[in-house]
């Protein structure tokens, strides 16, 4: 039998048991699914070395650390399908992660305690009482016999027989390609040590210039080696337990996993759309930690090495435009944060999860040379770390890898509240991650542009239109919960701003529409205007209102508008509630003060 057609024989025959193994392990099927392919792809790799050695071993301990790294900061990936059995993959969850892998591995994965106990890297001992207390912990849980839990493991397996197994030729040739690029780099940086190497040994003069040197060497010459540079970086420039711990000193922390495979796709964290910002990078590593305790509490360091520092810092405003952009279901942008040093600043920003639970996600960037670290933190509830350990430690991280990057390393820091980075699209007016969740809905917020000339913003009490001559520009967006079902059709929220030809054109258009609002109630008898809240930002301000208008049978229906200027720039806000499916007023002054924010964007 060829090398090819063993491994093929080995994947399609164990490939079913490795992936049920790991989505015990995870709860989360696609997470499982791909983490599982991951891990067989490494087994082509190293198919040699393993063949012999428990392949199936490797390939089920492979996926559960890509699994940790990617479930572990990722929350919102985390699938709970109505074929599931969340009850016993919660019970799981909530075991220390040896424990419940040894519990997977007895039962879903068809092995005896002492195998199990060595591929988990316990003692066999320490195998036994950990599986009987964890077997303890899952019977009170569950208030189930250890038969009838058994019986759950197994049922397990039925959520993923719908899992399409990719062909074993794809598995090997995208293995292929990753160690390919890896080739590539060795061979690179051995021509670098062999021509770093060639004047000592050369016949040539070796004061002769650039130009008479041959093409060969010129190449050397004409740029750093970077491939050689890259190398001084590895796992031991990551952060360690003891420095995460900085971040709740309550708990204690401990490494789940490192992963410095380049090839690896899956996101580790909420927000990006891909796993790493740079597109070619020359090394990677991702490292996750847990805290114990209550809170579920995970950190996430990934560390990014470019090619050059120009690609670095391009990689650094990818980083930080994945979270500005963040566009998740019930994810709201909280507050952003700048972290001043003497030779370049970082960034944090600060995430709320509005699921259940409720999770706080903080997110630090910084760049050094040609590195780009992300330093990632969630937690349950509404409170994350304190902002001044967090960008400690963040600095920290920049701390053990500028040196060897070819940055400049600082350990003087000042951390002060900013604005928040602009959006991609549309950066003047409010983005997806700046409205809030509204009732139960598990939707994303979606923004259309839209015709200034009807402004879409305008009420009956204000009336305000931007059409005239000291108008120089204005613009409209409407934003709705998308595909969210048995919303009315005039709910959502709608923006409009606009640049006047002199801030005093501005302020004086602000004041007279200010003016209409107020006194709306003696102009329109069956409406009411209440609520009102002043909105005031750094050069900015403006008002909130709640306006309602009486209807048929003594009903009233509500709008929530707000206007705003920043020199002269001017922005309208109207929020459209549908009875239960509104916000409070301290929530709409919030997106007002945020549009109002966002107007330091408008050019």
């Amino acid at each position: 039998m060829t090398r090819v057609d063993e491994f093929n024989s080995f994947y399609s025959s164990t490939f079913a048991d490795a992936v049920r193994v790991t989505y015990a392990v995870c709860g989360d099927r696609q997470v499982a699914n791909e983490s599982t392919v991951d891990a067989y792809r490494r087994a082509w790799r190293d198919w040699t070395k393993i063949r012999d050695r428990h392949p199936l071993s490797y390939v089920r301990n492979e996926a559960w650390k890509i699994t940790a790294l990617s479930r572990g900061t990722h929350p919102l990936r985390r699938r709970h399908e109505e074929d599931s059995d969340t009850e016993l993959l919660g019970a799981l969850h909530d075991l220390p992660v040896d424990d419940r892998r040894l519990i997977v591995l007895m039962t879903l994965g068809n092995t005896d305690l002492e195998e199990a106990s060595r591929e988990v890297g316990l003692p066999a001992e320490e195998g036994i009482e950990n599986v009987t207390t964890a077997l303890a912990q899952l019977e009170s849980a569950l208030g189930e016999s250890i038969d009838a839990i058994e019986r759950r493991m197994h049922g397990l397996a039925a959520a993923t027989d719908s899992l399409d197994m990719p062909p074993a030729a794809d598995v090997r040739s995208a293995a292929r390609r990753g160690r390919r690029r890896n080739t590539i780099l060795l061979v690179a940086a051995a021509i670098a040590v062999i021509f770093g190497g060639g004047l000592v040994a050369t016949d040539g003069d070796a004061l002769a210039t650039s130009a008479d040197l041959p093409r060969r060497q010129k190449i050397g010459a004409e740029r750093p080696d970077v491939v050689l540079d890259a190398r001084k970086i590895d796992a031991g420039n990551l952060l360690a337990a003891g420095q995460v711990a900085t971040l709740d000193p309550s708990k204690t922390w401990t490494v789940e996993g490192t992963d410095d495979d380049v090839a690896n796709t899956t996101p580790y964290a909420t927000c990006p759309t891909q796993r790493y910002a740079d597109p070619d990078p020359l090394r990677v590593f991702v490292r996750a930690f847990t805290g114990d305790g209550p809170g579920n509490a995970r950190v996430a360091q990934a560390i990014e090495v470019s090619r050059n520092s120009k690609i670095a810092t391009q990689t650094y405003q990818q980083l930080v435009q994945w979270y500005s952009d963040c566009e998740h279901p019930r994810v709201q942008l909280v507050a952003a944060y700048t972290v001043q040093r003497p030779i370049g600043d970082f960034q944090i920003l600060s995430l709320r999860s509005h699921r259940s639970p409720e999770r706080t996600f903080t997110v630090g960037f910084s760049h050094s040379g040609k590195v780009t670290s992300t330093l990632v933190h969630e937690t349950d509830g509404a409170e994350g770390p304190d902002i001044e350990a967090f960008a400690q430690t963040l600095n920290a991280s920049v701390a053990k890898v500028c040196k060897d990057s070819g940055g400049e390393c600082s350990d003087s820091i000042q951390v002060l509240k900013t604005d928040p980075p602009p959006t991609t699209e549309a950066p003047s007016f409010l983005g997806i991650v700046d409205l809030p969740p509204v009732a139960d809905i598990d939707s994303v917020w979606a923004a259309a542009p839209f015709s200034a000339a009807t402004n879409p913003a305008a009420t009956q009490c204000d009336k305000a239109t931007y059409t005239s001559k000291s108008v120089t520009s204005a613009s409209s967006r409407v934003y709705v919960l998308y595909q969210a079902q048995g919303l009315p059709q005039e709910f959502g929220v709608a923006e409009t701003t606009a640049r006047f030809s002199s801030p005093k054109k501005a302020k004086a258009f602000v004041q007279e529409i200010t003016g209409r609002i107020d006194g709306c109630g003696d102009e329109i008898l069956s409406a009411e205007v209440d609520q009102s809240r002043k909105v005031k930002v750094a050069a900015a301000s403006g008002t909130a209102w709640r306006v309602g208008f009486e209807v048929a049978d003594g009903k009233k229906i509500y709008y929530r508008t707000a206007i705003v200027r920043r020199g002269a720039d001017v922005a309208q806000v109207t929020f459209t509630p549908a009875g239960e499916y509104d916000i409070t007023q301290n929530e709409f002054t919030k997106i007002a003060r945020r549009a109002a924010t966002r107007l330091k964007y408008a050019g």
